[in-house]
């Protein structure tokens, strides 16, 4: 598997082009008010994956919102594609390599256990916004019982186009769930489990957005920790 090998200047450089780059594609960036003081430390971020704006988002979100020491799963390929992703903390997956999937799994729970967050998208692949019920692939319940004092958090993406040229993105960070709903369940009721709570969370995202309610997001689109 490929590690991430984060680089400090590249991090900075990066920050301020995907800055630049939301701020032309995108209207706003709307953050669920009560959402601004999430874990940053030794937590599992489950977030649920339909463009290919999604990574970005994400990366924002973690500088502007969460500002933890951040690392995210990548698909092998994608990675090979564009190595520069390690350098801002990518790391690379192969579900389709048993032994690959197995390090990389056991890599996300040493960034875990030092500490960092991991950003994982548990479908795997993008499935369309509305697809029901979200389907999640086991990894997040290997890492709960491999690091069982690990922080789960789901995140929710939503993208509208409402009353301008170009669309608004919308995010949801959930409470972390409680590790009594989870930790006598087998792995496969414990990812039934989470699929439930992140499903639940981005249809009341959708609703709050199609009842066109912005009292309860800020924008975090031109926000600056």
């Amino acid at each position: 598997m490929i590690r991430a090998r984060k680089n400090k200047l590249m991090e900075w450089g990066f920050t301020r082009f995907n800055r630049l780059f939301l701020h032309h594609h995108f209207e706003n960036i709307y953050l669920w008010k009560d959402d601004r003081y999430p874990p940053n430390k030794k937590t599992l971020f489950l977030i649920n994956h339909s463009t290919w704006w999604d990574p970005l988002l994400i990366f924002h979100l973690n500088n502007q919102v969460v500002q933890s020491d951040g690392y995210a799963m990548m698909h092998e390929d994608g990675l090979r594609r564009h190595p520069f992703f390690k350098t801002i903390g990518g790391y690379s997956i192969d579900s389709s390599d048993r032994r690959h999937l197995m390090e990389s799994l056991h890599y996300s729970v040493e960034l875990l256990e030092h500490d960092k967050t991991v950003w994982i998208f548990p479908q795997g692949e993008e499935q369309h916004l509305e697809k029901r019920p979200l389907q999640f692939f086991s990894g997040p319940a290997f890492l709960t019982d491999q690091c069982p004092d690990v922080q789960v958090v789901p995140i929710s993406l939503y993208y509208s186009l409402e009353h301008t040229r170009k669309p608004n993105a919308y995010v949801r960070i959930g409470p972390i769930i409680d590790k009594d709903s989870y930790k006598f369940k087998s792995r496969k009721e414990t990812m039934k489990h989470f699929e439930k709570i992140a499903t639940r969370q981005l249809d009341e995202l959708r609703e709050s957005i199609v009842q066109e309610d912005l009292s309860t997001f800020i924008s975090i689109k031109d926000h600056h920790s």
